[in-house]
């Protein structure tokens, strides 16, 4: 029997070693065609925000934080101040996003893209991160709304002297306040144009919740007095003025928000009130030879009308109602640290006019400058005479004394206090301020300068200051028999002088007779034109000047009474 038998070839050694080593390295070159792959793998995606993000349309995988956000501000830049296309309803409108607070928050964007992870070979548009000032946006698209809208009834509780009166609610037809918010932050940017649906408006409290309200609240706080017990004494406030007080009104959402008026109800006890609290006094400046000095502040106390207790109380039916209350710090509004930041040191313009004295006009004269006295224009603030001082009244110690009253000289309350505003406009013109608006007489009178000068009516005819320094300026007055002083206090900044034209246009009065019971004669005087020039000059050199003109009508000779024969009326 033949067996056949099949043997391997014998391999030299020296052959075998070298089949082993090209073994080896066929081995680590497919290792290699495997792992460095992942690692270019590793290092591509060695960065913050992952392939296939975008926000707005602009393509952010693969990007570092700080690359991501260079590209989206650069990207959005043109875009961010466009006006807005928008739809109220079926009212199209443009707004500008500015107005109404939008903004793109560019780090918060890129936090969410470095948030996102898409999957393997997709795109992922990742939202903005947008702001808005939902109150300034509501009001915005208000003025588009038009016939389109209903406003609800909002619920209410209200007093009829002493008597609740129910406000029921009603549905209307608006926009929703956190609705359009919410669309104006979805979608501001991503479309081209925004769309505010008008929706049903509803409020939140029912007519149940209104008759609960007065039954539980509204009626026992009205039903007797509310003794408040504090540390200085006792305050009664009576039944009508906790009616007075109570605030029973809606909130945007139209729900009822219980609230006590606290100046409505120390108004209604003020003379109770007035022995328990130490008001506040504010520091303030005061002039002393000449100088202006400071005297601090001292913080007062009051009731505290604002703990819970008052209306937690309000719903007792027990007589008497007695709450504890405690005392609060009332600090001062103003404080020494304050106005001496202000660099309020020393005269910055000073102006004096003269009057003859005994007139019933110095009377006016003396009190307004009391009322000017001490009043404090802060820098970047616009002083005006007629609103710091108000009407001039008999009430605030005004008399009638003459002044120009549709080209005739009447009487009237207030009359002669044109004096202190040219007086003040003429220190405020040394002190280089600025001139706002100020009117001068349409009669020249010698007792002033020519053109600088000023007249006010209230509440047509006005002086206006603006401190355009970077100090403030303190206004300080003084009054003699016969002359009114003006000075302002703060930091020079320039030396003023000024340059008048010639009088031209000269024009000669004419006499006119008067049968008027409240006739005042004058002398008369030319009317003309001149101008004047205010130089500004700092250690010496001119920096500027400004032109002040004015054309002042001939003053008639007014006599009082009947012309003689033949004289011309």
């Amino acid at each position: 029997m033949v067996t056949d038998v099949r043997t391997r070839p014998v391999v030299p050694p020296m052959l075998r070693r070298r089949r082993t080593v090209r073994r080896r390295r066929l081995v680590m070159a497919v290792t290699l065609l495997v792992v460095v792959p992942g690692l270019t793998v590793l290092r591509t995606y060695a960065h913050d925000v992952d392939r296939g993000v975008h926000v707005l349309g602009l393509d952010l995988g693969g990007k570092s934080r700080a690359e991501a956000l260079q590209i989206l501000e650069r990207g959005v830049a043109g875009r961010l101040h466009q006006p807005v296309a928008v739809k109220v309803g079926t009212e199209p409108a443009v707004i500008d996003p500015a107005a109404v607070g939008l903004t793109l928050d560019a780090a918060a964007t890129i936090d969410r893209a470095v948030a996102a992870t898409p999957a393997p070979f997709t795109d992922e548009d990742v939202a903005p991160v947008v702001h808005v000032d939902a109150g300034r946006l509501y009001a915005a698209l208000m003025d588009h709304l038009g016939a389109q809208g209903d406003a609800p009834v909002m619920p209410a509780v209200r007093f009829d002297g002493l008597k609740p009166i129910a406000v029921y609610p009603e549905p209307g037809r608006g926009l929703d306040r956190t609705g359009i918010a919410r669309l104006a932050e979805a979608g501001w940017l991503r479309r081209p144009a925004l769309e505010f649906p008008v929706a049903d408006l509803l409020p939140k409290d029912t007519r149940a919740d209104v008759d609960r309200l007065i039954r539980d609240l509204a009626t026992p706080a009205v039903a007797g007095p509310l003794v408040l017990a504090t540390p200085r004494g006792e305050v009664t406030v009576t039944a009508s003025g906790i009616a007075g007080a109570l605030r029973l009104e809606s909130d945007a959402d139209g729900h009822i928000v219980p609230a006590l008026d606290a100046a409505a109800l120390r108004k209604s006890a003020a003379a109770a009130f007035a022995k328990v609290e130490v008001p506040a006094a504010d520091a303030r400046f005061e002039v002393v030879g000449g100088r202006p000095v400071i005297r601090a502040e001292t913080d007062g106390s009051r009731v505290d009308l604002s703990t819970p207790k008052l209306l937690e109380a309000l719903r007792s039916t027990a007589t008497p109602r007695r709450v504890t209350v405690p005392m609060t710090a009332a600090p001062a509004a103003t404080t020494a640290a304050e106005l001496g930041k202000l660099g309020v040191s020393g005269p910055a313009g000073s102006f004096t006019t003269h009057f003859e004295p005994g007139q019933p006009r110095v009377v006016n004269i003396r009190t307004m400058a009391e009322a000017l006295r001490g009043m404090l224009i802060r820098p970047g603030e616009t002083f005006s005479l007629n609103e710091r001082v108000g009407e001039r009244t008999h009430a605030k110690g005004y008399v009638d004394a003459p002044g120009i009253e549709m080209g005739k000289i009447k009487n009237s309350s207030g009359g002669g206090v044109s004096q202190v505003a040219t007086t003040l406009f003429n220190a405020a013109y040394l002190a280089g301020l600025q001139d706002v608006e100020h009117h001068p007489h349409s009669y020249y009178f010698d007792r002033y300068p020519a053109v600088i000068e000023a007249t006010v009516v209230y509440p047509s005819l006005d002086l206006r200051i603006r401190n355009d320094g970077p100090s403030g300026v303190l206004i300080d007055t003084a009054t003699t028999d016969d002359s009114v002083t003006v000075t302002l206090y703060g930091t020079k900044r320039y030396d003023i002088a000024t340059v008048y034209g010639p009088r031209t246009k000269i024009v000669q009065p004419k006499t006119e007779y008067l049968q008027e019971a409240d006739c005042n004669p004058t002398a008369g005087a030319p009317g003309f034109t001149q101008e004047a020039y205010r130089v500004f000059s700092q250690d010496g050199h001119e920096v500027r000047r400004e032109r002040f003109t004015w054309r002042y009508d001939p003053e008639p000779h007014f006599i009082c009474g009947a012309p003689p024969p033949g004289a011309a009326a």
